[in-house]
């Protein structure tokens, strides 16, 4: 019987090792959420906030592939925690403005530090820097969306 290293090893599918560094991203990221008030299924959203301050719920909604009611109770929830606050926009009243509490900020910055932490470990025995690194996915991933778009 094969074990977990070998098939990794010898799969000549990208997406296999996508889907193992995602699965052992998330068990990583698991371990750390379990100290602050964000959820798994949350985390993106939150983030995006963090990353994207001027982001509006339907652009975190296409973002994170989710649909807005579930952004809206995610943004409840966060608001009962005090991790952010919104308001109406003055320059159009069906759209919050919504923003970190310090709160937010200090939890943020926590997570962003583990999510360093796990990409420096990553890329430590690389032969490329974080940022070509960080290229060549984003070139993958472009092409990926293009091509789904293209023929679907």
């Amino acid at each position: 019987m094969k074990n977990y290293e070998d098939i990794i090893n010898n799969s000549p599918f990208i997406l296999n090792h996508l889907i193992s560094l995602k699965e052992t991203h998330d068990y990583y990221l698991k371990q750390f959420l379990k100290e602050t008030e964000i959820t798994y299924s949350q985390y993106y959203m939150f983030m995006l906030l963090y990353y994207e301050p001027n982001v509006n719920q339907s652009d975190i909604a296409k973002a994170c592939f989710m649909n807005r009611s579930g952004v809206s109770r995610a943004f409840s929830d966060f608001e009962k925690k005090g991790l952010i606050e919104r308001k109406i926009n003055p320059n159009n009243k069906r759209e919050y403005i919504t923003t970190l509490t310090d709160k937010g900020l200090k939890t943020a910055r926590f997570l962003e530090e583990k999510e360093l932490e796990w990409d420096a470990m990553i890329c430590e025995e690389l032969d490329l820097t974080h940022s070509e690194l960080m290229d060549s996915l984003s070139k993958l991933s472009m092409k990926s969306l293009l091509f789904n778009r293209k023929n679907f």
